[in-house]
């Protein structure tokens, strides 16, 4: 899905005449996520439309939309005449026609993915997205490209959408002819439930902390995107170079390798690429011309390989999985926009020196991310991704740290709507053992690990916990990072949501 918008966006791009046709393209694509974003809500409040009906009938009008739109940029708009006041108009509503299509497939793709199970979402993504790269560089090369010519390249752009599609329905059981059939309303909650995980509310999954995460690594991408769309010698196309598709390659067969790959492995591997390739391209444009586009190509691939893997997962852990996928697109989009931007208004105050302007928002940018990042390893020593706000907890009178849920007290406390009468040993199983041990027994958790998260979701801090299960900090470290990595969970806060919806269940 994503080669073919890239290669369409690229030929329409080039031909739309327009000035700032990427930031144009931005603002088209999150017009697009806030009407879908819009509708996901209303139709989660009404319940009664098959989901995946109606993502696959927005995607077959999004195909017919993509074409006519391709057809008004390549073919009417040159008929033109140069002068004329309308060109950029119907440039423009051209441009928006290509778009529609991308958000609902992207979506769909995402729910598609939230059913995976949890140890095959990571690999399933950096093995669709890095392809997705080493596919359109496959067709952006001299040769292919030349031989596909413009039309040929968005022929290929749409047979790529006509896959995706496809596919789509593929994996999630739904045949081309349901898709103008009368919607079931019985299919709505379970058409993208995945088995095993505790959905909770969107709110407590796609938090401020994980907004900021999926817009910082989507400013990058954004800046990265659009810089390496304008920057580069002649206009050629960085993901041309044949050097940039044998990286992604290499790429590729470390991700396959990799079996414990994690989210905060690529994003590590993103920022160290594209810092090399800012920091380093003064040296290597006389030491080596093209390599620094080259790493900030692959720096772009490992960023959208975040980005993705960060959308997938709010589906996956939210009880709306298409609210969900919209929302975080939505978040992503508009970092896009922002990264978009920054190369935009950079130039504006710098004037006309494409360099200078592409080497001194790089280094605001990467500035930014270095900080933040510093911050970050000095606060979570269970980093799982960067960038997530920390959890609140309030202390005790024993100093153990403790977390303040709606309905009970903190430490020995009791739920405020139970009766009196019932012991603080009923009390203490039904509110917290009991929910433990069902979120344990669902994710796999190893005796220790289970203990761990009791521990955990009672608010109490390392210290405390090392203490009382006698273990050094660097074991508990180690099985905090086994637990987290069962329960697909990021910070803290996450475990406490996930005991309290499995609480709320039982």
């Amino acid at each position: 899905m994503f080669g073919g918008i890239w290669l369409g966006d690229r030929e329409v791009l080039e031909a739309s005449g327009l000035e700032n046709p990427v930031l144009c393209m931005r603002v088209c694509s999150l017009l697009m996520y806030v009407a879908l974003f819009i509708v996901a809500c209303r139709i989660a409040r009404c319940r009664r439309i098959d989901v995946r009906l109606f993502l696959g009938a927005c995607s077959v009008l999004g195909l017919a939309m993509f074409a006519a739109g391709a057809l008004v940029v390549l073919a009417v708009l040159p008929q033109l005449p140069a002068d004329c006041a309308d060109r950029r108009l119907i440039g423009l509503a051209g441009l928006s026609l290509t778009k529609f299509v991308g958000a609902p497939v992207s979506v769909w793709l995402a729910c598609a993915f939230a059913l995976l199970d949890r140890t095959a979402v990571m690999r399933a993504c950096a093995l669709g997205m890095l392809g997705a790269f080493a596919l359109y560089s496959t067709l952006s090369q001299a040769g292919v490209a030349c031989l596909l010519g413009t039309i040929g390249a968005v022929g290929a752009a749409g047979l790529l959408l006509v896959c995706s599609i496809a596919l789509c329905m593929a994996g999630t059981e739904l045949s081309l002819r349901a898709v103008f059939r009368r919607a079931s309303p019985r299919a709505h909650g379970t058409a993208f439930a995945a088995p095993g995980v505790v959905k909770r509310p969107l709110s407590k999954v796609l938090t401020p902390g994980y907004a900021v995460a999926i817009v910082l690594s989507a400013v990058m991408l954004g800046f990265l995107r659009n810089g390496l769309a304008t920057g580069s010698a002649a206009g050629v196309d960085p993901h041309a170079d044949p050097a940039s598709l044998v990286a992604l390659v290499a790429l590729l067969a470390a991700a396959l390798l990799w079996k414990d790959l994690r989210t905060e492995h690529v994003f590590y591997g993103a920022l160290l690429f594209a810092t090399a390739g800012i920091l380093l391209q003064p040296v290597l444009s006389v030491a080596a011309p093209g390599a620094s586009e080259v790493l900030c190509g692959l720096g772009t691939a490992l960023f959208e390989v975040v980005m993705w893997s960060l959308v997938v997962w709010v589906a996956r852990n939210s009880t709306d999985a298409f609210v969900a996928a919209s929302a975080a697109r939505l978040v992503a989009v508009v970092g896009h926009l922002a990264g978009t931007a920054v190369v935009v208004g950079v130039g504006m105050i710098l004037g006309p020196s494409l360099q200078d302007t592409l080497h001194a928002s790089g280094l605001v940018v990467v500035l930014a991310y270095v900080l933040l990042l510093v911050a970050q390893l000095g606060s979570s020593p269970q980093l799982q991704v960067p960038f997530l706000s920390p959890s609140v907890v309030v202390s005790d009178a024993r100093g153990a740290s403790c977390p303040a849920p709606k309905d009970a007290d903190c430490g020995e406390g009791r739920p405020a709507d139970v009766s009196r009468s019932e012991n603080e040993a009923d009390i203490d199983r039904r509110y917290w053992v009991e929910p433990c041990d069902a979120v344990a027994d669902m994710y796999r958790l190893t005796a220790r690990e289970r203990e761990v998260l009791e521990l955990m979701a009672r608010g109490r801090d390392m210290p405390y916990m090392g203490e009382t299960l006698c273990i050094s900090r660097n074991t508990l470290k180690m099985h905090i990072r086994h637990m987290y990595t069962k329960l697909d969970a990021h910070s803290r806060q996450d475990v406490i949501s996930i005991v309290e919806e499995a609480r709320q269940l039982s």
